[in-house]
């Protein structure tokens, strides 16, 4: 009697731990997801965003902007905010002239070609709201959601920071991978609330420095909430060719978006809401401590059972007790040690490496999908500046086709050629074998590759 009373008061116990540490579980995943982020750490979030549009004709046009993540913290993104003049020639004027062709593209790194075509969900055009939100085509964790702050808590004179990828300082940049890297990040101070003239939204004026690229990307506070979308600068034109800055730059404030996004319910985070109410989380801690529970129960009720009672153990004296049996082998029984521990050796990539020109020394990895090299941005992933000598905008590529273990180098069209070590040039859009070893030149020969292993 005395023993099943012990044991009641044993198990009494250990849920009462068992409650208490899922107390303290809870309390550390709600601290995990952090509210506040410093300006820089909000890189994880922007995406640089390319269109592109042609007609009928032959006549084509390339620009690029900078968005940022929305939706829930702790889940994956889906969505993405930008502004509507970033997607304006790629999605509107085909919707005006079907004979004009339009691509979106969402890059998370164009070094590594990792981007994704996404869906113009909504758009509103630069005079209007200036506000459009893609849809990626399958949740990613790529980048993760901003949390947005209420315009009316901003406040004039307020330190403000712009993040994106404004484009006269990826035009100084070597090579510019559009990744988190080479985003940039500005300080200013919000200098009024205003609604600028010839357009249809509020905006918050500052003296934050921003420029063509900026466009889309998110102005944040100190703290990594989302006050603004970076618009707008204005500007003095000395000719028509010729404009010089004015230092007043414009963000449209966070309650525009809201509405927005209210009404299309799309999902998002607003300051002050609890980020870790999320269903991961409360699964997350349900599994965990119905698991402890059960586990604890099951191993005090047998412990109970497996005890011997006071008679048995006086019973039968001399009986011989069998030694508990080792497990065969050990450590000594695996060469090298136990099992899992060995490591597969590394297994050598396919790349392109620069061997004279601008790129030589530089690797570049070919499993991750196909190589362009040329001067256009968005389009290559091997970007030479612009001007440089018989490079073209699209000049040529190299592909990897791991099933036969080979290379394959296409010419582009480009203007120049493109040839192989022995002098032989390329005929425009006809695949040529390549064998690891072999290299290939652009034009002249001072930009030459090789294909190898690494």
């Amino acid at each position: 009697m005395e023993s099943k009373r012990s044991t009641g008061k044993l198990i009494a116990a250990i849920l009462l731990c068992v409650v208490a540490i899922g107390g303290l579980v809870f309390g550390i995943l709600s601290m995990s997801v952090k509210s506040t982020r410093t300006p820089a750490e909000t890189r994880n979030s922007i995406v640089w965003v390319y269109e592109y549009a042609e007609d009928s004709m032959g006549n084509n046009i390339a620009a690029s902007g900078t968005g940022w993540a929305i939706g829930k913290q702790g889940e994956e993104v889906r969505y993405i905010v930008t502004n509507g003049h970033v997607v304006q020639e790629a999605y509107a004027y085909p919707k005006a002239d079907p004979s004009i062709y339009g691509e979106i593209r969402v890059y998370f790194s164009a070094a590594e070609a990792d981007y994704v075509i996404p869906e113009v969900v909504f758009y509103s055009a630069p005079e209007d709201k200036d506000i459009a939100i893609l849809k990626l085509p399958s949740s990613t964790d790529k980048r993760v959601p901003m949390i947005i702050r209420p315009s009316a808590d901003v406040q004039v004179g307020e330190t403000a920071y712009a993040l994106g990828y404004p484009g006269i300082s990826q035009q100084r940049t070597s090579y510019t991978t559009y990744g988190m890297d080479d985003i940039t990040v500005t300080q200013g101070v919000i200098s009024k609330r205003m609604k600028p003239n010839g357009v249809n939204y509020e905006s918050f004026q500052m003296d934050v420095q921003i420029a063509g690229g900026n466009s889309g990307g998110p102005l944040v506070d100190k703290d990594g909430y989302v006050i603004g979308i970076n618009t707008l600068s204005a500007v003095e034109y000395i000719t028509n060719d010729s404009k010089v800055g004015l230092g007043m730059n414009y963000a449209i404030i966070m309650d525009e978006l809201i509405k927005v996004l209210d009404s299309e319910k799309y999902p998002y985070t607003l300051k002050g809401e609890s980020n870790f109410m999320n269903w991961k989380t409360l699964t997350g801690c349900g599994v965990f401590l119905v698991g402890l529970i059960a586990a604890i129960v099951l191993f005090a009720t047998s412990k109970s059972k497996a005890a011997p009672a006071p008679v048995a153990a006086a019973a039968g004296p001399g009986r011989p007790q069998t030694p508990p049996q080792m497990p065969q082998g050990g450590p000594g029984a695996y060469p090298g040690g136990m099992p899992g521990q060995q490591r597969a050796p590394a297994v050598p990539r396919a790349v392109v490496r620069g061997v004279t020109g601008r790129f030589a020394g530089q690797s570049f990895d070919l499993t991750r999908g196909k190589i362009v090299m040329g001067r256009m941005p968005g389009v290559c992933n091997i970007v030479f500046e612009e001007g440089t000598p018989g490079v073209s905008g699209n000049h040529c590529q190299v592909t990897y086709d791991p099933v036969s273990d080979a290379c394959m180098l296409t010419d582009n069209g480009s203007s120049y050629g493109t040839f192989l070590a022995n002098g032989k040039k390329l005929a425009p859009n006809v695949p040529e074998r390549l064998s690891f070893g072999d290299t290939f030149y652009l034009a002249d020969g001072t930009n030459k590759f090789v294909v190898t292993k690494e």
